[in-house]
């Protein structure tokens, strides 16, 4: 299968609904319509072909102080990430984690942190500990330095 993840353009916007509906998170599906109106916002999807199989978005723009523990703003943060079910343990969330940290790279950021979803969470857990991602001292966040996660990613490909 090759994959490739790009940038949200519209032209992909309606099989990412669909996706997103099929994943039961189908609430958030209409609120993309409007990410052209938050520039702030990171939005990738894995495409395999023609059909979207994964999405991540996040901001490069994560300056919360509060909680923000050993991995201090500005840094990025992963918002969503959804696989396909039918195609998870495939490498497709490695590669959106794995590009959206190249870009907050490039954006001159050197950390990425989240809020782990309670849905699944050991499951989600295990996965971005395979990012190379911890529980950040004195937070609710999992998080790493981005030279950190590449390093996890490359040896794990």
């Amino acid at each position: 299968m090759t994959l490739e993840v790009t940038a949200l353009a519209e032209e992909y916007e309606s099989s990412l609904r669909a996706l997103l509906v099929a994943e039961g998170v189908g609430l958030h599906a209409e609120a993309l319509l409007d990410h052209r109106y938050r520039p702030y916002e990171r939005l990738y999807v894995a495409l395999a072909g023609s059909a979207i199989v994964g999405f991540i978005e996040g901001t490069f723009t994560d300056r919360e102080i509060f909680g923000s523990g050993e991995l201090p703003p500005p840094r990025a943060r992963i918002v969503q990430l959804v696989v396909a079910a039918h195609s998870r343990r495939t490498g497709i969330g490695s590669a959106l984690v794995g590009r959206f940290a190249i870009d907050a790279e490039a954006a001159r950021l050197d950390s990425l942190v989240l809020y782990p979803e309670p849905d699944r969470a050991d499951v989600r857990r295990a996965f971005f500990h395979h990012c190379g991602m911890r529980s950040v001292t004195g937070t609710p966040l999992l998080g790493a330095r981005l030279d950190t996660i590449r390093t996890a990613l490359v040896s794990r490909s």
